[in-house]
């Protein structure tokens, strides 16, 4: 199984603590966390602009990517391109509030454009009740 240092040496990043905690916490969790979410396990091991720089650097290097909610919060995952296509849809369940990507590749479906628009983001947010929730019905 790979591992925090093996996707930040893959992307040409040091090994910072900031940086490993946050592939961690995705890696170990295996959905969508937000800010509050990734820093809950250890909230004053780094200062804000340490962990908003490596937010910033470790999007800008797509190994997370952001994912913007209805309500305008923001939760970030890990970047699977051998697993995913770049652009995929999302999954939030409106019970346990998790994040889960889904591999339904949304540039397929691009719709058609008048002329001299150009697609720079899709941002595609399915919602509803995961299994998990769904279980304990």
């Amino acid at each position: 199984m790979i591992n925090s240092e093996q996707i930040l040496k893959a992307h040409g990043l040091k090994n910072t603590g900031c940086r490993k905690h946050i592939v961690n916490e995705l890696l170990t969790k295996g959905v969508a966390l937000s800010e509050h979410e990734i820093k809950e396990v250890l909230p004053d091991l780094f200062d804000r602009v340490t962990f908003y720089r490596s937010l910033k650097t470790l999007e800008e290097k797509e190994i997370i990517h952001r994912i913007i909610l209805h309500d305008a919060s923001v939760k970030y995952a890990l970047n699977d391109k051998l697993l995913l296509p770049e652009a995929h849809p999302h999954f939030h369940c409106t019970e346990c509030d998790d994040v889960t990507c889904l591999e339904t590749d949304t540039k397929a479906n691009t719709p058609h454009l008048p002329p001299g628009y150009e697609v720079k983001e899709t941002q595609v947010l399915y919602e509803g009740v995961c299994p998990k929730c769904l279980g304990k019905k």
